[in-house]
């Protein structure tokens, strides 16, 4: 007699909002998102549509939230949460994806009683029926452009204080899903092979010198070479900081706020004769650092330590370069992290801006005159970007601006400010910062 075992398969919609109630909730900050997903790793197909859902309800939280509330004829207690991340998924099916509706309001009502919330299947049922008849447009067509956007009002007027022209074409593009994008190891292919490779779908950037995109993306493990380092997922724009950084052949180079290793990767197979240097606060982060240079083949000199207090950590050796991607709001990449949305809050800026201040004044003496500083950040806001720059210029009389911005770049005080583009690269600020010759190295 043959022993039969059912493995039940796991409910990629109760994954979702399991997820979800780490991510929001619903009592101030969550988990990251990121990290969370590590915790359920569901494949293929089920993966996905998880991944979508979380992701989904993330990017589109405040116009779902509003539509729902005003479904309801009394608020859902805290303690409903879990409920009500399942209607706002249910929603989110219904109005963004192409799934069947008739399919997505009959599973609802079922995963409430996973949930142990039988209560609330009928009034899944009634919220998701009435929501298949009209669209998103239709259901928030009264509601103020932050709603719409879906935005938290303190951002949404940074965004119309520093970007009056550009604030809801930027809101529009973090509402899109990301394209994917890859950096060719320049040691290993040229970026025409690399196309050539890939085949249909990938085309070449036009900003970075060895950015390509892929669409539809596909999992690493499909990318011809990714296991042997010949590719790595890198947005466009964050690319730009170790293109742009010079340095001698044989030179000395600080990565500073190296995690998780993707700029470190890129500096050196851009300069493979360096002496590069990998710096990074927590030894968690240093650890993602080592695994992913380890795909590529190589490795640099890790360090842990404070960027903002060298003297725990420097030798005394300066540097030729400095690449400084520092802690910002992450406000430039709202379209692959859209739980930051939800987690920022407008009194962290200050604490980002002094950060990074006390970050470029205290790497700035380690750097050899004559060399080279770059500033970056995945921000759009200007505190962190080009005023910042702009008031370290003026401490640092001997630091030079000396940025290459393309014609037709946003006018700014300093460096370049990039926008996301819905098929091109994030939100993404870097200035590249040049030590005249003239100046004395501090120790």
């Amino acid at each position: 007699m043959r022993l039969v075992i059912n493995v039940a398969t796991p409910d990629p919609r109760l994954s979702a909002v399991r997820a979800l109630n780490r991510v929001l909730p619903g009592k101030g900050d969550g988990e990251s998102l990121r990290e969370v997903l590590r915790d359920f790793p569901l494949q293929g197909s089920d993966g996905g549509q998880m991944r979508d859902i979380c992701f989904g309800v993330c990017r589109h939280l405040r116009p779902l939230n509003h539509w729902l509330n005003q479904q309801l004829s009394k608020p859902l207690k805290a303690s409903a949460q879990p409920v009500r991340l399942a209607l706002l998924a249910g929603l989110y099916e219904l109005w963004f994806s192409d799934r069947p509706a008739h399919a997505i309001v009959n599973a609802y009502p079922q995963l409430c009683r996973k949930l142990k919330a039988p209560w609330a299947a009928g009034l899944s049922n009634a919220v998701l029926r009435k929501a298949s008849q009209i669209t998103i447009e239709q259901a928030v067509a009264d509601a103020p452009a932050n709603i719409q956007l879906s935005l938290p009002d303190w951002l949404f007027k940074r965004w119309q204080k520093d970007w009056p022209d550009d604030a809801d074409a930027m809101a529009r593009a973090n509402l899109q899903t990301p394209p994917f994008t890859l950096r060719v190891n320049r040691q290993q292919q040229q970026r025409a092979d690399a196309l050539t490779a890939l085949g249909e779908g990938a085309r070449a950037g036009s900003v970075a010198p060895y950015s390509i995109y892929l669409q539809p993306a596909r999992p690493v493990f499909q990318l011809p070479g990714f296991e042997q380092g010949a590719l790595s997922v890198q947005d466009e724009a964050a690319q730009l900081p170790a293109e742009l950084l010079q340095a001698p052949a044989n030179g000395r180079i600080l990565d500073a706020c190296a995690a998780p290793g993707g700029k470190t990767g890129q500096l050196r197979e851009k300069f493979p004769a360096t002496d590069l240097t990998a710096l990074e606060l927590e030894g968690k982060r240093l650890a993602r650092i080592r695994e992913n240079l380890a795909r590529l083949g190589t490795d640099v000199t890790l360090l842990q330590g404070d960027a903002s207090d060298p003297q725990s950590w420097w030798d005394g050796t300066p540097f030729d370069a400095i690449l400084l991607d520092a802690p910002c709001s992450a406000t430039g990449i709202l379209r692959r992290q859209p739980d930051v949305k939800w987690h920022r809050k407008a009194s962290d800026i200050a604490a980002l801006v002094d950060l990074q201040a006390r970050m470029l004044d205290a790497l700035w003496p380690l750097l050899n005159p004559g060399g080279m500083l770059v500033y970056a950040t995945c921000s759009v806001l200007r505190d962190e970007n080009d005023h910042q720059v702009r008031d370290f210029l003026q401490r640092q009389p001997q630091a030079r601006d000396v940025t290459p911005r393309p014609e037709g770049a946003t006018m700014v005080d300093a460096g370049w400010q990039l926008f996301p583009e819905q098929h091109g690269p994030d939100g993404f600020y870097l200035a590249c910062l040049r030590k005249e010759s003239g100046a004395r190295l501090s120790s």
